[in-house]
């Protein structure tokens, strides 16, 4: 598991509006200065303009004519229309011609306010600019009135255009909403950015300079003295193994080095220590390089490294690469942000933004220069400075710097091969479709211009009705046999450039034809626009296909679901498509309705997933779909393709994944997955002897990586050098020998710059043709060539050490979004060749791997592809506090593939109460009530277990979670859940029936199987829950369970004689774990726990209610920063201070008939003592070197 950092945007979290309420105190601003000196003003827009959340907008504007002596300004007022004053966020983005407007500390754009701000009475210091966000600070507030931040002119910006615009021209002006989520945050239905007054016009270069001079006050320049001399005695640090491995040279061409500081100069802006001089600490091409050192500080810091005199650039160049090795605190700092600044030969400034410096290793820094500016450049241009901003940091801290190469790119994207016909997946052409109730009738006949549709089953009508001249969407509208007539998606429709997310209006209807079932409806609108849609029912779902050609539409707006009474949304687990909670299910009525885009036929770019809570009769389960730009500014034609679902039947509203089987199912069922942190031998050995027989080693990705993970992961096959190939067969080996799967690691969804496999024509590109930044110091592999890099590097894996399974770690985490826009390129900005690269990705990986397990935020898209995943249940708040809805995981991803417990480690589920009893938990008597939590929501979302991630419980708890699961799961995780029922408190009901009266909420699952398994989970913190079954009667606790197949599996988790009794007894074994009372179940009477295993013919004793801790040390053979497990403190009776067994029940034999042998670690015998008790059943008293009995 691992997060990705990115250049692009990262959220900061800023979320000061959210918190903070209109503040007493704040008087009224201090007039509105508006733009002094502001001459032939062209009006951007005359009405004020309302931008909604995540949303854009954009026009063409005619620059007035400029003076040699004058410049064009920006000048506008903008706010977050907020019920109260107080609080902000990077919300404006203003762009021309799709660029962002960004800022430079050394030469600001921004001219009527001071960098930074400190809003009166809080503790906040603010940036108006965010290189991270690219984006403006934007104060929250009803109306133009008040202070808040206390620079007077909160909501007035002035921007010198200077470069980006020229005399006469026409530019596209455009401005986004930044961090679409802030309306949720609010607890708001909308937050819309609100512009008025936007003008462009003319400004003296003086005045602009004197207001630059006003802004900058006490932000003045310092120069530091510069080092070119290494110090006394320094050593040559080592060359990056990558590239020592790889072989690659520098770059031919590097025009600028900085092996030799001689002449350089220092400038800083702030108060943070920095300098700058010779160093060989890190090497990677030249002898030595320059070391940059910044730290402390109390203000926000930049500096200008320049060199003697500006360096010649020859010939033309759209793209710059910085090499330099990273020295900062991913958690504490934030990350240096590095700029290239030139000047052309008109003396006219351009800077390429190099990114921030996400590397804490070697990283390579890139940027671009627009096609735009680069026209309006006059080459050869000359490099000026480097300039660094974010220079403030708690410590000292260093960044080395080798070159920087200025480069044309002439890029050659790779080209994937076809794929092959036909291809694995989909399986079928109904893409997302829900599945329809079976006998269903469908009928479709001409209503006006429209169409009618309706669907029969029984006596159940379902009517949609189409009237286009209401629009594409907006005009569909549905009823349910004879009661009110609703719109699924009222207001929704087309929306085009310019248009924010207004949808386009209904349009004029040129043509409107109905054959086959199937109204076909072309609307033609304002600007000769033109767009058509297919209406056609499968089952109970209206199929609505949307075409617009010519990139004009930016997307689909999906509207709301209006008309039906009391609507509630359903947040369904496991379902994603982007952020939670959305989309939701609406449930009203007794009606469930879906409104869901079918990534299989449609080319949008993203799905926004936002929601809008219920209000009267209306709510939205999910804004839309998005077009991005490509890199040359256009949008791809529209094709989204919309499934309508209506049904009393919850299930019957369920998306559908066209994925073949995973044919592993059968294999892996056994196995409880368990990741290391690092290189455990001897842990392994430990848990075999203590008898876990079906494990998946794994280690993360240890044997490749190194240096808190700075390397990056992706393409490597290679053990890292402090690792011999001899040393990783030998580990492999080991495991394989102990009857476990070896498992490896492997990733190409992103690249290292130093890989042996970098080739920049890999690599995705922004919109804005920048490369797109991956994991720390690394970029994201263009989704085409996934398949070929995993290929390669599985192939040469595989020769070297054969493994069973491969943790594709972040691959299910790619969901329906584009991230290639390189235009030219097969699929560039489409979401859909994504995940069909992806799908096809995860399939190359089981060729060379065997099976494959990744960590699945996307489960449901990649289920059967993939072969195991983390099932790591997200949602808006802690994902144990929602009651199980089980229906979407178990009838729609249980029968492809496994999920591992509900994620990668207990945090991924619990709240921080939870785990702090749960990681404190000394694993011997009572578990805490977070580990029945955890295991109860396991199996009643029927997954598989696993632990590891730094989460390797006590030798006796560990064993409590292998043995209440790995039973049970054998035998549902080869089966699908035949019947789905809910308990109310007096009943069992159906899951729509428990929807539509909320019984859900008391967390009642019953489950079962088609093989005859059936599962009972009391997922409720407070009331325990009692079930009469095959003449007993179980109280459930509190997260407790029954899970029983007649004749050949009983386990529960049950409370008896006041006190909670965990057993399993299944084919292969029986465990009872009594906590600290004394209970028997079976063939056991045990006051602790103890495990009862077949082996052979024979049967294996393990007392085991308390094994002692775990005890860290360095394993010999394997390098000393690797820490195994070992046991420590295990009491003389393993924590079983009674243990019975009854041989009559478990052999047919009376217990003088038996042999009974202890065994101590080493498998040696051991006499032991034991006593027949009066009923003929034999006690064993543990002895302290004895780890099992063999009973035969």
């Amino acid at each position: 598991m691992r997060a990705a950092g990115s250049k692009a945007r990262r959220l900061k979290g800023l979320w000061a509006g959210c918190l903070l309420a209109a503040l007493a105190g704040i008087g009224p601003a201090r007039g509105s200065e508006s733009a002094p000196g502001l001459r032939r003003q062209v009006p951007v827009r005359v009405e004020t303009l309302e931008i909604e959340a995540g949303k854009a907008w954009a026009t063409r504007v005619a620059v007035p004519r400029l003076a040699a002596d004058e410049a064009p300004v920006l000048s506008l007022r903008a706010r977050v229309q907020t019920p109260s004053l107080g609080g902000c966020n990077y919300v404006l983005q203003v762009l021309v011609e799709g660029v962002p407007l960004t800022e430079s500390p050394m030469r600001p754009r921004l001219l009527n306010k001071a960098p930074w701000f400190d809003p009166p009475g809080t503790s906040y210091h603010f940036s108006w600019y965010s290189p991270e966000e690219q984006g403006w600070m934007t104060v929250f507030s009803p109306s133009w009135e008040g202070n808040w931040g206390g620079s007077g002119r909160d909501f007035e910006y002035l921007f010198d255009l200077t470069g980006l615009v020229t005399t006469g021209e026409t530019v596209r002006l455009g401005f986004r909403y930044l961090n679409p989520g802030i309306p949720a945050a609010l607890g708001v239905a909308r937050a819309p950015l609100t512009l008025e007054g936007a003008v462009i016009g003319v400004m003296a270069r003086a005045e602009v300079e004197r207001l630059r001079g006003e802004v900058q006050q006490g932000y003045r320049l310092r120069s530091v003295p510069v080092d070119p001399n290494l110090p006394v005695g320094a050593t040559p640090g080592e060359r990056p193994y990558e590239i020592v491995w790889s072989g690659r040279k520098e770059p031919p061409g590097t025009q600028v080095a900085f092996d030799d500081l001689t002449g350089w100069t220092l400038h800083a802006l702030g108060d943070a220590a920095v300098s700058l001089s010779a160093s060989v600490d890190h090497r990677l091409w030249r002898p030595k390089l320059a070391k940059f050192s910044y730290g402390g500080g109390t203000t926000d810091t930049a500096v200008e490294i320049r060199p003697p005199e500006p360096i010649l650039i020859p010939g033309r160049f759209d793209a710059a690469n910085l090499w330099l090795y990273g020295g900062w605190d991913r958690v504490g700092d934030r990350p240096l942000r590095i700029f290239a600044a030139l000047e052309d030969q008109a003396g006219r400034e351009f800077v390429i933004d190099l990114g921030e410096v996400t590397a804490s290793y070697w990283g390579l820094q890139h940027g671009v220069l627009s096609p735009r500016l680069a026209a309006k450049a006059q080459f050869p241009l000359r490099f000026t400075a480097l300039r660094i901003t974010n220079c403030r940091a708690k410590g000292e801290r260093h960044a080395y710097l080798e070159s920087l190469r200025f480069y044309q790119r002439n890029r050659r994207p790779f080209a994937a091969p076809p794929r092959p016909r036909p291809a694995p997946f989909p399986t079928s052409d109904d893409g997302m479709l829900p599945t329809p109730p079976a006998g269903v009738r469908t009928r479709a006949e001409r209503w006006g211009q429209g169409a009618r549709f309706t669907a029969q089953v029984g006596r159940d009508r379902l009517e949609y009705r189409v009237r286009p001249e209401e629009g594409c969407l907006h005009g569909v509208t549905a009823r349910w046999n004879e009661g009110p007539r609703f719109r699924p998606m009222a207001d929704g429709g087309l929306t085009l450039e310019g248009s924010g997310t207004t949808p386009a209006a209904g349009g004029t209807i040129v043509s409107s034809t109905l054959r086959g079932g199937c109204l076909t409806v072309r609307w033609r609108g304002k600007e000769r626009v033109v767009w058509e849609a297919d209406y056609q029912l499968r089952g109970r779902t209206l199929v609505v296909e949307v075409r617009c050609p010519g990139g004009a539409a930016t997307g689909l707006a999906l509207g709301q679901v209006a008309g039906l009474p009391e609507p509630r949304g359903i947040e369904v687990p496991y379902l994603l498509m982007g952020q939670k909670p959305g989309p939701w299910i609406a449930c009203a009525g007794g009606l469930f309705v879906s409104v869901l885009p079918d990534w299989y036929h449609s080319d949008f770019s993203l799905v926004d997933t936002a929601v809008t809570p219920p209000r009267g009769d209306r709510i939205g389960l999910v804004r839309g779909t998005s077009y991005r730009a490509l890199t040359n500014g256009r949008r791809n034609p529209l094709r989204d393709r919309v499934l309508v679902t209506v049904s009393p039947e919850f299930h019957e509203t369920l998306p559908n994944a066209r994925n073949p089987v995973s044919p592993n199912r059968q294999r892996l069922a056994p196995y409880l997955f368990f990741m290391a942190d690092q290189l455990n031998p001897n842990l392994y050995q430990v848990l075999k002897r203590y008898g876990v027989d079906h494990l998946i080693a794994s280690d993360f990705a240890c044997l490749f990586v190194a240096n808190h993970y700075a390397q990056g992961f992706a393409a490597r096959w290679r053990p890292h050098p402090s690792l011999s190939v001899a040393q990783v067969q030998g580990y492999r080996r080991g495991i394989k020998a102990l009857g476990f799967l070896f498992r490896t690691y492997l990733d190409a969804t992103d690249l290292f710059p130093g890989n042996e496999y970098w080739d920049e024509n890999r690599i995705a590109l922004r919109p804005d043709g920048d490369l797109l930044d991956g994991w720390w110091g690394n970029y994201v592999v263009k989704p085409a060539a996934m398949p070929e890099l995993v290929r390669a590097v599985g192939r040469k894996t595989k020769a070297l050490y054969p493994p069973d399974c491969v943790y594709l770690d972040v691959h299910t985490n790619r969901g329906p979004e584009a991230l290639d826009f390189e235009a030219g390129t097969p699929g560039a900005g489409m979401a859909r060749p994504q995940v069909i690269a992806n799908g096809d990705c995860i399939l190359e990986a089981r060729r060379h791997y065997g099976a494959t397990i990744s960590e699945g935020l996307y489960r449901w898209l990649y289920a059967g592809l993939c072969d195991m995943d983390y099932a790591t249940l997200i949602t808006t708040g802690t994902a144990a506090d929602l009651p199980p809805l089980v229906d979407f995981d178990l009838l729609k991803i249980h029968p492809f593939q496994h999920g591992t417990m509900m994620g990668h480690h207990p945090d991924r589920f619990l709240g921080s109460v939870d785990q702090a009893a749960l990681y404190q938990d000394p694993g011997r008597g009572p578990a805490p009530e977070s580990f029945y939590k955890y295991v109860a929501a396991s199996l009643a979302y029927g997954h598989m277990a696993m632990l590891g991630y730094w989460y390797t419980p006590p030798l006796a708890r560990f064993l409590h979670y292998y043995a209440l699961m790995q039973g049970v799961q054998s035998e549902y995780l080869v089966d699908t859940a035949r019947e789905i029922r809910y308990h109310n408190g007096r009943a069992f009901l159906s899951t729509s029936r428990a929807l539509a009266d909320d019984s859900l909420r008391l967390g009642r699952v019953y489950v079962r199987y088609t093989q005859g398994l059936g599962v009972w989970v009391n997922y409720n913190a407070e009331r325990p829950w009692r079930i009469r079954k095959g003449g007993r009667v179980y109280e459930l606790p509190p997260y407790g369970w029954l899970i029983e197949k007649p004749g050949s599996i009983l386990a529960y988790s049950a409370r008896r004689e006041g006190a909670r009794v965990d057993f399993v007894r299944c084919p292969e074994y029986s465990y009872l774990n009594t906590g600290g009372v004394r209970a028997a179940e079976g063939p056991l009477e045990v006051e602790g726990a103890a495990w009862l295993k077949r082996e052979g013919e024979a049967w294996r004793l393990i007392p085991c209610g308390d094994l002692g801790t775990w005890e860290r040390f360095p394993p010999p053979g394997l390098p000393a920063n690797f820490q195994d497990f070992r046991l420590a403190g295990v009491p003389a009776d393993r924590g079983c201070r009674h243990l019975v067994l009854d041989t009559q029940a478990l052999l047919g034999k009376p217990a003088a008939q038996l042999r009974v042998v202890g065994r101590t670690e080493s498998g040696a015998a051991r006499p032991i003592r034991t006593r027949l008790l009066d009923d003929g059943r034999l006690q064993i008293i543990p002895g302290e070197d004895v780890v099992d009995y063999l009973i035969r």
